[in-house]
């Protein structure tokens, strides 16, 4: 399946398509996130679009309908403005494969490239498929965090901590051209 998604960044009027869709990934696969559907469902609405004027926050389009997002977070400090964070990457399960996730994730890239040097992400340790599509995307693991993520007592999840350096990394699309090799 080849899904014809077109990105475009999320807005004040986006939060009720937004947050439908991160909680279906929450309830779907809540070992893949780090929050759970409560976190999402107990924030304000005005905190939640605050999120997209302060993010770059973009959501990926299939026949007007909202099937996959993903957003970097800009840091503030003086001393770590060349960093930012990506989080929220989600598609449907219908779309993924399908080229969605790739397109969220060139669209953030280019955004990201132009603001930052670094680009860090926390990722589940055992999501290999994400950790493989981050891979793909130029990020390097350089750490893991033990017992990052408590889902239960004596349930916890291990998070791997990964970056992209722009300084040092090659182009996106070559990237992306990279992991097509067989």
């Amino acid at each position: 399946m080849t899904t014809q998604a077109s990105c475009r960044r999320l807005a004040a009027e986006d939060v009720e398509i937004f947050q439908t869709l991160r909680l279906q990934g929450f309830r779907l696969e809540p070992r893949a996130f780090r929050y759970a559907p409560e976190d999402e469902s107990n924030l304000p609405r005005s905190e939640a679009a605050a999120r997209f004027e302060r993010d770059y926050v973009l959501g990926a389009f299939h026949k007007a309908k909202l099937v996959g997002i993903g957003g970097v977070a800009w840091s503030g400090g003086a001393k770590t403005h060349h960093k930012a964070l990506l989080y929220g990457m989600y598609v449907e399960p219908a779309h993924r494969g399908a080229g969605a996730a790739n397109e969220i994730m060139r669209n953030l890239m280019a955004a990201a490239r132009r603001r930052v040097e670094i680009v860090l992400l926390t990722v589940v340790s055992d999501n290999l498929r994400a950790r493989r599509f981050y891979e793909r995307w130029g990020f390097r693991a350089y750490g893991e965090e033990k017992r990052a993520i408590r889902i239960a007592e004596d349930d916890y999840l291990d998070e791997t901590l990964m970056a992209r350096d722009f300084r040092r990394a090659p182009s996106d699309h070559q990237v992306f051209i990279e992991s097509k090799k067989p």
